[in-house]
């Protein structure tokens, strides 16, 4: 619904588009900013098919790359075990490529810890069941400097005294 400058209902306007039909869709500023639209969407989708394209490359020589190291760490390694090659050289060989040799190994050990609680003296039921009640919250073991991954522990023989 319209109102007119002195407040009175009047139909609603009839857009330009059906009266003058074909001749505003084919308005030349409508046609040239559509063109330019369809020119910038062209443009943006070529844009994207070459990041496409490079992103591919990249993954690409990064995993031949990574491939590459890959052979010449175990190359190397083998030739020291086998003893074609020393291990000051061979260590020269990888710093120079950037690579290390790392190898994973597994340590085992025990840990005994001690501490005090304050419990209420009127809780003996809690006294009775500390081995079962104790358990460890984290453990950190670093080994030359190296944090210890993937740790399996568990608490056992836990006693008290008073």
């Amino acid at each position: 619904m319209a109102f007119d400058e002195n407040g009175n209902v009047v139909p609603n306007p009839i857009p330009a588009s059906v009266v003058l039909g074909e001749a505003v869709s084919t308005h030349p500023v409508l046609t040239q900013l559509n063109e330019k639209v369809a020119k910038l969407e062209e443009q943006l989708e070529q844009a994207n098919r070459s990041k496409d394209y490079y992103m591919n490359i990249a993954t690409e020589r990064g995993n031949s790359l990574f491939t590459l190291q890959n052979q010449i760490r175990t190359l190397i390694v083998d030739a020291v075990a086998e003893d074609e090659l020393g291990k000051t050289k061979a260590r020269e060989i990888l710093e120079e490529c950037n690579i290390e040799a790392t190898k994973t190994v597994s340590i085992s050990g025990n840990i005994t810890f001690s501490g005090t609680v304050e419990v209420s003296v009127f809780d003996d039921e809690a006294l009775d069941d500390v081995s079962y009640n104790t358990s460890v919250s984290s453990l950190d073991v670093d080994f030359n400097g190296e944090s210890l991954d993937n740790l399996d522990y568990d608490t056992e023989d836990v006693e008290w005294t008073e």
